[in-house]
């Protein structure tokens, strides 16, 4: 596996991330239709937070780099620490896919280290009914580097 080379978090990493499962379409597939406006929030240890926004559209992924909240409306947030977040991705990269305590569902049940937050039940629902999905497009940062060819 090949580290995607963009430093994480940014704008870039996360286009990268969305190019690697884009190019794996099958698997993509297998796991059906999501809707989804979901935000990655990565709080430094300054307490600065940083708001990324991935779009979920039938069988369409997208990338929307840092966003406004307020703009981006996601239905969903998960947010966590900084170090948290590149823990799950370097166990990702390290193993190809996430190992049993570096899931986004392991990260996210008991709201610690990450927390859920959404305006609505059928936010909080949404992430959980396409957790699937969105762990294997951060599963996609263990993946072969595709992301150049894509671009």
């Amino acid at each position: 596996m090949t580290a995607i080379e963009a430093p994480f978090p940014s704008a870039r990493w996360f286009a990268d991330l969305v190019a690697r499962a884009n190019a794996d379409r099958g698997a993509m597939d297998r796991l059906g239709i999501a809707e989804l406006r979901f935000g990655a929030e990565i709080v430094d240890g300054e307490g600065r937070a940083q708001l990324f926004g991935i779009l979920l559209d039938g069988y369409d992924i997208e990338s929307l780099g840092a966003v406004d909240g307020a703009e981006f409306a996601p239905e969903v947030v998960v947010s966590g620490p900084l170090e948290d977040w590149a823990d799950m991705v370097a166990s990702i990269e390290a193993n190809g896919s996430a190992d049993g305590g570096h899931t986004l569902n392991t990260l996210t049940l008991a709201g610690v280290p990450f927390e859920v937050r959404a305006d609505d039940a059928m936010g909080h629902d949404k992430l959980f009914r396409y957790m699937g999905t969105l762990q294997a497009l951060f599963d996609a940062a263990g993946a072969p580097n595709v992301a150049a060819s894509v671009r």
